[in-house]
């Protein structure tokens, strides 16, 4: 049944006539919005489901802050998606399992450590009874080439002789660690 029929059924029938010009034209253009509103509906839930209906993505990179001030330059389809993803992700809580996890979803491979205070049943005799600020110090190590060198042929002028570290993944743990802790990245040789 159309809206506008509904919209009728819905007026005194004593106060109003329904045959009047104004009356009629009014319940036929509200009667027409909401009939396109309800026909919409479907793709609006769409907007819930972000890989499934992707003209949603700009909305939800402008909700989430996306692409980021990590991101290098412009990103292809499913780098985006892959970004969404990990923004969405996140929202499950900070933890060094969750930031090994994080680092995974944008291609890195790391373990995480800490350094951690005496306790009991775990540390020996003459061990340090606390680690000073260390408890705040979690230690990332990543596989990959931890320096750069300049190469004739392959490098350009003006670039640096020697890099160390991937910036990509330093910036991805140090945002989205916890606040009160230091991140510490090492760099094994694969």
């Amino acid at each position: 049944m159309p809206h506008a029929d509904l919209l009728a059924a819905l007026l005194p029938p004593v106060s109003y006539d329904m045959a009047g010009p104004h009356v009629a034209a009014s319940l036929t253009m509200e009667g027409r919005e909401l009939d396109r509103v309800q026909a919409d509906a479907a793709h609006a839930v769409g907007g819930l489901r972000p890989f499934l209906y992707q003209q949603w993505l700009e909305d939800y990179e402008r909700v989430y802050g996306l692409p980021g001030h990590c991101a290098r330059g412009e990103q292809l389809w499913q780098e985006r998606l892959a970004l969404l993803a990990v923004a969405l992700r996140e929202r499950g809580g900070i933890s060094l399992a969750w930031l090994k996890r994080y680092a995974a979803l944008a291609g890195y491979t790391v373990e995480i450590s800490e350094y951690r205070e005496f306790r009991a049943g775990h540390s020996r005799a003459g061990d340090a009874l606390t680690n000073g600020d260390w408890i705040y110090a979690f230690l990332v190590q990543a596989g990959g080439e931890g320096c750069r060198r300049f190469r004739a042929g392959q490098s350009v002028a003006g670039e640096a002789l020697r890099t160390w570290g991937d910036s990509l993944l330093e910036c991805i743990i140090n945002w989205r660690k916890p606040a009160h802790t230091v991140a510490l990245v090492a760099y094994r040789e694969a």
